[in-house]
This record gives C-alpha cells, sequence and structure tokens, in this order.
C-alpha cells in the first residue's frame, strides 16, 4: 500500500498507508473507465464510417451524426437487410456446398491433369484415383442432400405430445 501523508495534532506529518479499495476507487476505477468510454467511442467512429459509406452508396447525404444518430441509422439499415434477405449468416449447408464445389473443382482439375498425355502419371494409378475421386464426389452429392433435407426451411420434425419437455419453470433470477 502505497502511503499518503497527513497533519498529526501537533502539527506534524506522518504516513498513514492507503487501502487497496481507496486506491481502487479513486485511481483504478476511473481509469478502467476511461478505457471502457474510449473503446465504445473507437467503435462508434468505425460504425459511423461504414454507415456513411453505405448510405452514401445509397444516395443518402449524411454530413454530422451523433452517436445515437448512429446507432439509430445502424439498426435501421440492418433491418432493411434483413428486410430483402441480405443480412444470412452462412448455415451448415452453404458451408457443405462450397465444400461440395471446392472438391470438384480439384477433381476436374485432377482429371484434367491426368487426361494430358504425360511420362509422370501411371495410367493404371490415374484411372484408380478418377474412379476413387468420382466415389468421393458421389458420397457428398448423398451428403448434401441429407444436409438439405435436415436444414430446409419447411422440414419439420414429426413430434409427439409425451416426448415433448414440459415448459421450464419461471425463476425471477
Amino acid at each position: 500500500m502505497a502511503p499518503t501523508a497527513y497533519m498529526v495534532p501537533n502539527g506534524e506529518f506522518g504516513e498513514e498507508p492507503i487501502s487497496r479499495t481507496y486506491q481502487y476507487r479513486k485511481v483504478m476505477k476511473p481509469m478502467l473507465e476511461r478505457k471502457r468510454r474510449a473503446r465504445i467511442n473507437r467503435c462508434l467512429d468505425e460504425l459511423k464510417e461504414l454507415m456513411v459509406t453505405a448510405l452514401q452508396s445509397e444516395g443518402e447525404n449524411v454530413s454530422k451524426l451523433e452517436k445515437a444518430d448512429i446507432l439509430e441509422l445502424t439498426v435501421r439499415h440492418l433491418h432493411n437487410l434483413k428486410r430483402q434477405h441480405q443480412l444470412a449468416l452462412p448455415g451448415e449447408q452453404s458451408y457443405a456446398e462450397k465444400f461440395r464445389a471446392g472438391f470438384s473443382q480439384c477433381a476436374q482439375e485432377v482429371s484434367q491433369f491426368l487426361s494430358t498425355p504425360n511420362d509422370v502419371a501411371d495410367p493404371v494409378a490415374g484411372r484408380k484415383l478418377l474412379q476413387h475421386l468420382g466415389s468421393c464426389i458421389r458420397q457428398l452429392d448423398c451428403v448434401s442432400q441429407s444436409v438439405q433435407v435436415q436444414y430446409s426451411p419447411n422440414y419439420t420434425p414429426p413430434t409427439t405430445p409425451e416426448l415433448n419437455p414440459p415448459a421450464p419453470m419461471w425463476r425471477p433470477w
């Protein structure tokens, strides 16, 4: 603990240790609060730049924005994107589709390489490799179809009343 000077009744100065609670309250808490506000302001500035760019591309003119204006415009812009179905996070289906597309492209490049006459690749090994890649693509097609059924927005799994869990109990905490 850092000592602090104080005056004793006879006019001399003495030292008294500062408690950790007092030190935190007087020194650390204001410093942490300044850092927190700085982070918020930095993020708001970045959000403002993004929103000004987005709004200008939509033809709106935005000159000076307060913090509340930035947040309101951002929320409104995100609602518009959601309404236009442009605000969608990629789901499991899109990851599977991207993987399948990349795998198919690689298999096609291998096929093109093996079909060109060269002395590097053994024709028997090349044929076995192409058969293997073809079976892998067929497996990916089967998996892709099952993922589409599983994640289809219109698909609802069958339920029976006795298997449904009861509603959770409300608790005030």
